[in-house]
């Protein structure tokens, strides 16, 4: 007899290659949803300098043949590990709430994700996982979208729409990730969704190169420049502002050149950059041509004052608000979403649809791994 509700861990590492957000809900894997601990562990200093050099050398490589390298299989090991060791500290803290634990959705770092080449690839040994936790483990959360020709992304739309959307009203949820993701809620039923550009990814670059910090800390850095305006007209006619919807991105598609060419002023370079940042969302509001009723931001974007300041000139006269305003932490949809959407999976439920992803039609999302 299936369960009403499962008791499930979501865990997220993400493009901005930051750390781990973990969450543990408890959920019908449809609309009700309990959160019961968000936690953030950060990648070490020498891991965060590992995966970023793997990143890089595989977007230089320009070479599929990478993911069987040798090298690459040890650094999933090295990866995986960490992940194991990282769940035993947080069950270990939160004894009781694990107690009944349910299921583990991971989605790990993505270090390939080219779906016109039917391939999106990332970090994490789910196999070895399930067996060493003696727990289901729900993992490759796109293979079945891409399978189908879709983007395999954005995929927590479904997540979204259960917790966000409002009968007879349009919606636009926003993550600010390392790129920039948004779901379109229109009433209680129908959603659509897209990648739009880079969220922090460019800044955090930016800030790594020239200021040697891993991000803008609250857009201080920024707050101090001026806005170079040849450089942003450049930014603004560049052609992945215009491409059709829906669409995904690979982090290694943004680049910085221009801005690290340019001999400006480095406080200007970011003020500039982050401007363009929050451009990206009046220039999707252009293109949708809809009266939205309200704009929801979530992840590590918010975090970021000026970017977020610059967002709310920019859409001046429309309501904007953060998830915290339905008591849900910004920084842990993701994981909470990859936790809900493993149930989903568990139940044989979709979470891939033709208007989010582009797929030929509705999915199941991720694989079910077992400890047997």
């Amino acid at each position: 007899m299936k369960k009403k509700e499962y008791c499930s861990l979501g865990i997220m590492s993400g493009t901005s290659l930051d750390g781990f957000d973990f969450s543990l809900i408890k959920t019908d894997g449809k609309f009700n949803i309990q959160t019961l601990v968000d936690e953030y562990y950060e990648f070490n200093s020498n891991f965060k300098k590992s995966i970023r050099k793997l990143i890089k050398k595989i977007d230089s490589s320009n070479n599929l043949l990478i993911k069987d390298s040798d090298e690459l299989e040890y650094f999933n090991l090295e990866y995986s590990e960490l992940v194991l060791k990282l769940i035993k500290d947080f069950r270990h803290k939160n004894k009781s709430k694990m107690k009944n634990l349910d299921v583990i959705g991971i989605h790990g770092n993505t270090i390939i994700h080219q779906p016109e080449n039917g391939i999106s690839i990332q970090l994490g040994m789910p196999n070895f996982l399930s067996k060493n936790l003696n727990t289901a483990i729900v993992a490759d959360f796109r293979d079945n979208d891409i399978k189908l020709k879709g983007q395999g992304a954005p995929l927590v739309p479904i997540f979204h729409q259960s917790q966000f959307s409002e009968k007879n009203k349009n919606i636009m949820v926003v993550n600010i990730g390392g790129i920039t993701n948004f779901t379109l809620l229109k009433g209680k039923t129908k959603l659509f969704a897209s990648d739009i550009g880079p969220g922090n990814k460019l800044i955090d670059e930016f800030c790594i190169k020239k200021f040697n910090k891993n991000f803008d800390d609250e857009g201080n850095f920024s707050k101090n420049g001026r806005l170079v305006e040849d450089l942003l007209k450049l930014w603004k006619k560049k052609p992945f502002l215009r491409y059709p919807f829906p669409i995904s991105f690979d982090n290694s598609f943004f680049k910085l050149d221009e801005f690290l060419k340019k001999k400006i002023n480095k406080f200007d370079a970011i003020r500039t950059l982050t401007y363009f940042t929050a451009y990206q969302l009046l220039n999707l509001k252009l293109r949708i041509n809809l009266n939205i009723d309200k704009w929801i931001f979530s992840g590590g974007g918010v975090k970021n004052k000026t970017l977020m300041s610059d967002i709310k000139q920019l859409l001046y006269g429309d309501v904007v608000e953060t998830t915290l305003s339905y008591r849900l932490n910004p920084f842990f949809i993701e994981s909470q979403a990859f936790a809900y959407i493993a149930v989903r999976t568990l139940k044989k439920l979709p979470s891939s649809f033709p208007s989010t992803t582009g797929c030929l039609r509705s999915s199941i999302s991720g694989s079910i791994y077992k400890p047997n």
